[in-house]
């Protein structure tokens, strides 16, 4: 059984109530009719909205339907509402049908049957009218969303567009100095000052070249979620001290003051030291870039209680951050790393959007600081992953900015730090084991790269021998098998993993002991798990520093 008619009748007349009630009540039986006699019942009537149709007067002893209507209308736009009067004429039909009025009934005695129609069809319109309206309402939604959407679109294609140009310019400009100095090395015979500049300037754009990849490869290990960390107790003080040593060259060239501030008395961190050391290295190259010259850069280390801190912890921090804190206590304080700079300054509308991806202050041709965007972002995926936040603060264009990093502190005793910390930090032995007379097979089937490391190895004492083909790399390995391979991944009809594999499985006897370096251009963690996996002891990403390369077969060697 549906819910009864709610009915507000206004008429002022008991006899015509009486009529109008008999007959109401003889069409709707589950009607319920809330008579109204005076303004203060309408108004309280309105107030409560418990109704779905009104039926009124024209002429009352306190106003008028017109008045009435407007009433209603005012508050409830798809109510019904019939007039239903004695005292109306054309000119009142008229005027209370412009104002919304739904039916206009004369009152005489053979009428009164007409009233229940009138409310049927009145409430028929009513719905349609109502239903019209959600649906335009919906629409309307439908379009301001789709509007949305197409302008977030818009934007994003427009920072992509933005973005592939300015990946263009950055890739080419280290080209361009690069691709110069080597026609003129190979061209012209050169004065040992100018060679020595070349090497410069080859050296200077190569490491532009490696820092613009590495940070598209974080950006693309970051989206698919394959970012991965080794968390030790770090002691954040060296990390900080050895990205200040590598980018003061850059400071002294500007004479920009760079100066530090470190709390000895904060503790270590659960984290990944080379990536943390990567967020302090993008958040100085950052405040060096914007900060004109003889400006000045500060950073500070300083412990920040828990009830003081703001900071907002990862919902789960990686299963060896956790392993850890075990017999160490909880997290209770935050060590606090600030970046303040007296540079240009951040736009306050650029400010909300600092750590997204591509997104850089100035985006134009006529911009004066390099770069891609995309630092500030990845910085911000390594702070959370150790379960840290990072925060970017300017008072606007010209009032230079502070970044702040909290990281969560571990409640390590300090013989605990200092053991982590020597395993992390200590350098690598010097002088190295040399390479003298020692055997090595390099695989590789680009003849430059070839060339170069067989040059690198030789020039550190190794008796070299190239392949170009894992083929004929197993020819050589069965007429004299080296001490070491370095191997490259990709290569034509067997690649690098194949060529190991085989190496393990078919020449054991003969060439079990040789030791496995994986050279490669693959460089994601999951490249170096999968080379690991294959049967190399090791896996280098290129471009490798020549000294590098040497120290890694060198430790191998020590190691095996």
């Amino acid at each position: 059984m549906g819910n009864p008619l709610r009915i507000l009748l206004i008429d002022d007349n008991p006899d015509d109530r009486l009529l109008l009630n008999h007959e109401l009540e003889r069409q709707f039986p589950t009607v319920q009719i809330q008579e109204i006699l005076e303004a203060k019942a309408l108004e309280r009537a309105l107030e409560a909205g418990e109704f779905d149709l009104v039926v009124t007067d024209y002429q009352l002893c306190w106003g008028t339907g017109i008045q009435v209507l407007q009433a209603v209308r005012a508050r409830y736009p798809f109510c019904p509402v019939i007039m239903f009067t004695a005292t109306g004429n054309e000119e009142i039909a008229v005027t209370a049908m412009k104002e919304g009025l739904d039916d206009y009934i004369l009152k005489t005695p053979n009428r009164y049957a007409r009233i229940p129609v009138a409310i049927q069809l009145a409430l028929e319109r009513a719905a349609v009218r109502q239903e019209l309206a959600w649906a335009q309402a919906e629409q309307a939604r439908l379009l301001q969303q789709e509007q949305a959407a197409r302008a977030e679109a818009e934007a994003a294609n427009r920072l992509k567009d933005e973005f592939l140009a300015t990946l263009s310019h950055e890739l080419r400009t280290p080209l361009t100095a690069m691709l110069g100095w080597t026609q003129l090395l190979v061209s012209q015979k050169l004065d040992e000052t100018t060679l020595t500049r070349a090497a410069e300037v080859l050296h200077r754009n190569t490491r532009s070249q490696l820092q613009l990849i590495e940070d598209l490869l974080d950006v693309s290990s970051i989206i698919t979620g394959k970012l991965q960390l080794t968390f030790h107790p770090v002691d954040l003080g060296p990390v900080i001290e050895s990205a200040i040593d590598t980018v003061r060259p850059t400071a002294e060239a500007k004479r920009i003051d760079l100066s530090s501030q470190l709390d000895s008395s904060v503790t270590a961190v659960a984290g990944d030291a080379n990536r943390l050391r990567q967020v302090m290295w993008n958040l100085l190259t950052n405040a060096i870039k914007f900060t004109p010259e003889g400006g000045r850069v500060k950073v500070r280390l300083s412990l920040v209680a828990s009830h003081t801190a703001s900071q907002k912890q990862a919902t789960s921090l990686a299963e060896d951050q956790e392993q850890l804190k075990n017999d160490q206590g909880q997290i209770n304080d935050y060590s606090q790393i600030t970046v303040t700079d007296t540079g240009q300054g951040i736009p306050k509308d650029i400010l909300p959007y600092i750590f997204e991806r591509f997104r850089q202050v100035d985006g134009s041709t006529t911009r004066k600081q390099g770069g891609l965007g995309l630092g500030l972002a990845i910085a911000r995926h390594i702070v959370e992953l150790h379960g840290g936040s990072i925060l970017a603060e300017s008072q606007g264009e010209g009032q230079g900015a502070t970044f702040t990093v909290k990281l969560p502190l571990l409640g390590s005793r300090e013989e605990e730090i200092g053991n982590g910390e020597k395993a992390i930090h200590s350098p690598l032995p010097t002088p190295h084991p040399p390479l003298s007379g020692l055997q090595i097979l390099v695989v590789d089937d680009e003849p430059d790269t070839c060339e170069l490391v067989s040059f690198v190895l030789e020039q550190a004492g190794a008796i070299v021998t190239t392949a170009s083909s894992a083929q004929a790399a197993l020819e050589l390995l069965k007429q004299s098998p080296p001490k070491v391979l370095v191997c490259d991944i990709a290569m034509p009809d067997t690649d690098g993993y194949a060529l190991i594999q085989q190496i393990r499985s078919e020449l054991t006897q003969q060439d079990g002991q040789i030791l496995a370096i994986a050279l490669s251009a693959y460089a994601r963690e999951l490249d170096r798990q999968r080379a690991i996996a294959a049967g190399f002891q090791q896996h280098i990403a290129k471009p490798v520093e020549p000294e590098a390369l040497v120290k890694a077969i060198a430790n191998l060697l020590s190691h095996s």
